[in-house]
């Protein structure tokens, strides 16, 4: 019996004996627009039989459904068992330990100055308290009370003096303590703090050195794309700079790491207007039209909406090789073509993805009368070969920084057009002219026109083109009728209710367009406009 129990301890401490605890490097990252997919590796020497490897430093946050281990041959994987280990005990590092001692010897002087402030105090207190005994008892000699005054007078001064330098010495410490808790934080934000831990069984036809692989898919990392778009003047190509913001918090750093970034997703403002077709009808207290108005979609009004481009342009882009394109079925993925090291942190970090040169007609464009302002864009046809995604952009104009925009990849139009910011050297204005209304005799419909005039100056130093949008009513009830009386030389979509009048403007030149409509309904009948 003795025998037997000694062989089975023995068995058992072999077997613990044989379990192997490792640490895996981050060697590639494949980063969704939402989580990523990581490969680690770690080279492990393995004994004939069965050995337990124990993986030591995962992320908190990794999906346990999605491990896959990569053996070489001659092993054999037996099983996986995912492990927490909430006994680990965090140790500082070479940064952290110093910059712990650098905080507690700053911390100790401000201590020690505390002391000497308090000390100082209490004399003052002391001195105060005695003075007012000997100025009110009046058998204290005057002489004797003058010396005491003087006394008073040099030695609070003294320890005023004193206070005050003690004070700036102490902001300057509390100044330094902080900077350094800031840093400590710092080291914080990326420091390993994984206490995920996964458990191999593997099997090993004889004594072996195995690189092991570990991937897996974690929640806490992704990215954002990003735009520049820089246009040095109306006469050159568009140059777009596409850029990932990428971001993990996964608490392991990726150090020179081959990165890939993938469309896929797992699980003050420079907008242009839009302009909306407003619509005639009856006015009634309680009109169901304007409800149900309000709840159209946004596709809706956008596949309505007025602003059509009628001229082919023609977009050839031209790569600067940053990053090698694969455009699968189901996403893009840019492999890029340096290694990348991404830390474990709170701030994300830009990465380019590619840059292209675009062939782009530029025109300006203006709704005067949503507002007056005109903006420069840059269409470009074929942009579904440019592979954006919906992205917030920067916008550079002659190397000036103009403001932001939003680049939409869900464009329906076939050119997809860009805004460069507002030009404010070009002014539009747009008024109303005088309304008319009446009913003609022996007509029992009534009907009133309205007219408006549009005024546009060109500042600049160069001829422009302009694209300027309004717009006439459209009756969705047969008792209303809407008739065109002047366009001014525009093209009316009778659909929509448009009218889009192109411009040629030279340097210092202006132009005035004005258009009128005339709006008939029986004479019992009151109307009223909107849009939706």
């Amino acid at each position: 019996m003795k025998r037997y129990l000694l062989i089975t301890l023995f068995s058992v401490v072999f077997f613990k004996a044989q379990e192997i605890k490792k640490e895996i490097d981050v060697k590639q990252a494949t980063v969704f627009l939402q989580g990523a997919k990581v490969f680690g590796s770690t080279n492990v020497s393995l004994q004939k039989g069965r050995n337990m490897v124990r993986i030591i430093n995962l992320p908190n946050n990794l999906d346990e459904n999605t491990y896959k281990i990569n053996l070489e041959k001659n092993t054999t994987l037996l099983s996986i068992t995912p492990q927490n280990n909430f006994l680990k005990e965090d140790q500082l590092s070479d940064g952290e330990k110093k910059l712990d001692d650098d905080r507690k010897k700053l911390q100790r002087q401000v201590s020690l100055l505390n002391i000497q402030i308090k000390n100082l105090t209490g004399e003052q207190n002391i001195i105060n308290d005695n003075l007012k005994v000997s100025t009110n008892d009046k058998s204290t000699p005057q002489d004797q009370l003058i010396k005491l005054t003087e006394f008073y007078r040099k030695r609070m001064l003294e320890i005023d003096n004193q206070v005050f330098v003690m004070n700036e010495q102490k902001t300057t410490l509390d100044e330094s303590i902080a900077k350094l808790n800031k840093q400590s934080d710092e080291e914080q934000t990326h420091k390993n703090t994984n206490r995920k831990e996964l458990l191999l069984e593997i099997l090993a036809d004889n004594d072996t050195n195995l690189s092991l692989g570990v991937s897996y898919i974690v929640s806490d990392a992704g990215w954002i794309p990003s735009y520049d778009l820089r246009a040095q003047s109306v006469k050159k190509p568009l140059e777009m700079i596409y850029k990932g913001k990428i971001y993990q918090k996964t608490g392991q750093d990726w150090k020179n790491v081959k990165l890939f970034v993938s469309t896929y997703r797992p699980s003050y403002n420079q907008y242009r207007p839009i302009l909306s077709p407003m619509y005639v009808a009856e006015y009634t207290a309680h009109n169901p039209i304007l409800e149900v108005a309000d709840y159209k979609s946004k596709k809706e009004s956008a596949l309505m909406n007025s602003y059509q481009m009628r001229q082919d342009l023609s977009a050839k882009p031209s790569q600067i090789p940053i990053a090698s394109v694969s455009d699968n079925q189901m996403n893009v993925i840019y492999e890029l073509n340096y290694n990348q090291t991404i830390l474990s942190q709170e701030k994300e970090q830009y990465v380019i993805l590619d840059k292209k040169q675009i062939d782009a007609t530029y025109k300006y464009h203006t709704v005067p009368k949503l507002n007056n302002q005109v903006f420069l864009m840059a269409f470009v046809k074929n942009w579904q070969n440019l592979n954006l995604i919906n992205g917030e952009a920067n916008i550079y104009f002659e190397d000036n920084y103009i403001g932001k925009t939003n680049i939409a990849s869900n464009y329906v139009k076939d050119e997809f057009p860009i805004s460069l910011g507002v030009d404010e050297r070009i002014t539009v204005k747009r008024i109303k002219l005088e309304d008319k209304a009446s009913q003609k005799p022996m007509n029992s419909n009534k009907w009133e026109s309205e007219a408006y005039q549009i005024s546009i100056r060109n500042n600049t130093k160069e001829s422009i083109e302009l694209e300027v949008l309004d717009q006439l009513p459209i009756s969705e009830n047969s008792k209303i009728s809407v008739k065109a009386i002047e366009t001014g030389g525009g093209n009316l979509d009778e659909k929509t209710g448009s009218i889009l009048w192109s411009k040629n403007i030279s340097s210092g030149g202006s132009e005035k367009i004005n258009f009128s409509y005339e709006v008939k309904y029986p004479k019992e009948m009151q109307i009223q406009y909107y849009s939706r």
